[in-house]
């Protein structure tokens, strides 16, 4: 099946993106949203400005979209009109997002999909959690943490890397304060470095942590694309 799919640069979008070409399917299109603030109920916010350049260790066509505000209608309404220009330019037969276990986000895209007759894939859907981290590390997923708002993510987890002996350390701090390991309710957001599918590795040049006492933002002020 030719697809496109919902690119944020963390580890949802890049797994599920993953999973889809390694059973056959052919990406044709990134699809990039804009949000105007960390509010969004939709999607991705830090370092989204980086994504063009990003993108290009996937090697395919990019449609990014600046989000006009951040309620969840004009966010469902502009993520339409990016999976519309998706449709007229590429030949698409599916959309690709990295829901786990958010109902809202799933309907949203379901909508969408229906409207547009695209087939929604859902490769990681309702996806044990461990089982997940487990292929992520395993298969080489470089996954750097990005913004920290959770009760027990402190300022120290901003820009960490995930490995196997930190991901312990997470899981039990997500049982203890009860936050969602997966970060889907936005308890934490990534970027990936580097997978099986990138072309290039991604290296942060310049960055800077700024902390408000409660939450976080590992922010980016430079990426540069090496070869592997």
């Amino acid at each position: 099946m030719n697809f496109a799919a919902l690119f944020s640069g963390g580890k949802d979008s890049t797994f599920a993106i993953s999973e889809l070409i390694e059973n056959g399917h052919i990406l044709n299109c990134l699809i990039v949203m804009h949000p105007t603030s960390d509010e969004s109920m939709l999607f991705h916010y830090p370092s989204t400005r980086y994504l063009n350049k990003i993108s290009k260790t996937l090697d395919v066509p990019l449609i990014e979209v600046q989000c006009g505000s951040s309620d969840k209608e004009s966010e469902s309404n502009d993520l339409h009109k990016a999976v519309e220009d998706a449709t007229r330019s590429f030949p698409i037969t599916g959309l690709c997002h990295g829901c786990i276990s958010s109902y809202f986000q799933l309907q949203v895209i379901k909508k969408i999909c229906e409207k547009l007759n695209l087939d929604v894939l859902s490769p990681l859907w309702q996806i044990d959690s461990d089982f997940y981290f487990e292929q992520l590390l395993n298969k080489g997923f470089e996954i750097m943490i990005t913004r920290v708002a959770a009760g027990g993510l402190d300022k120290s987890w901003l820009g960490q890397t995930i490995n196997y002996s930190n991901y312990l350390k997470l899981r039990k701090l997500s049982k203890n304060f009860g936050f969602n390991i997966t970060f889907e309710g936005g308890e934490a957001e990534t970027l990936v470095l580097d997978c099986p599918i990138y072309k290039k590795k991604v290296v942060v040049k310049e960055s800077r942590v700024v902390w408000d006492g409660v939450r976080g933002i590992f922010e980016i002020a430079e990426v540069d694309l090496i070869k592997k």
